[in-house]
């Protein structure tokens, strides 16, 4: 049975993921933030184990990390993100310690993360680990500015898989970002995307990642996206 440990189940991406990989047989560690969300995530399936923890914390990641030590993750996807609502002026900022909220959780989270989870990553067959990011977080194909704090901490989250892309090259750890699309959920009602639709397009594109594609930026429809 292949594992996989998601962040960011609560709903949307991350609950559809959880959902997919059950049904196929897979053992899911679904990671959430909101401890209400335990009853929907087991009424998925016995190898569904749901974890109450704010990835934003790193001491709450490294017990759960300690937790499951020994235990291999065939897929990791940092998928926990969150985002700004616009502030006032021209820039429509938010306060600083909104910004920086934002780009802990959505860039500095996941680094810490895949640092806890290395170990059980690199002792599994598949050796994988997914960040959701978005092509919002593209400096080539940004035309239109605005979203800062969402913008700058994705970017940032780009850089941070590349190098991780790296550092990891020698445990055949493979990582990538991928962009979900604009996907309907319960938080972004105006998306047109099904969020079935997003995942399933996403799981092809992790199935079928390889060595040589590792840290890369590329769409759930197949393709690339230029950093």
């Amino acid at each position: 049975m292949s594992t996989a440990l998601i962040t960011g189940c609560d709903y949307g991406i991350g609950f559809e993921f959880a959902r997919q990989y059950a049904a196929d047989g897979w053992k899911v560690h679904a990671v959430c933030l909101d401890e209400a969300s335990r009853e929907k995530l087991s009424a998925l399936s016995n190898d569904v184990h749901f974890h109450h923890v704010d990835v934003s914390d790193p001491a709450a990641v490294s017990a759960l990390a300690e937790r499951l030590r020994g235990e291999a993750v065939d897929l990791l996807i940092n998928n926990a993100a969150t985002f700004a609502p616009d502030g006032p002026g021209t820039l429509m900022l938010p306060d600083m310690d909104e910004f920086t909220r934002v780009m802990r959780v959505n860039a500095v989270a996941p680094i810490y993360v895949a640092d806890a989870f290395e170990t059980h990553v690199a002792a599994s067959d598949r050796k994988l680990m997914v960040f959701i990011g978005t092509r919002s977080g593209s400096i080539g194909d940004n035309g239109s500015g605005g979203h800062y704090a969402y913008r700058c901490s994705k970017a940032a989250l780009n850089m941070a898989v590349k190098s991780l892309s790296c550092d990891f090259a020698a445990q055949g750890v493979i990582t990538a970002v991928l962009h979900p699309g604009s996907v309907a959920t319960e938080t972004r009602k105006g998306g047109q995307i099904p969020v079935d639709e997003s995942v399933t397009g996403m799981r092809g594109i992790i199935e079928g990642l390889t060595k040589e594609q590792s840290g890369s930026f590329r769409r759930y429809d197949g393709g690339t996206i230029e950093w």
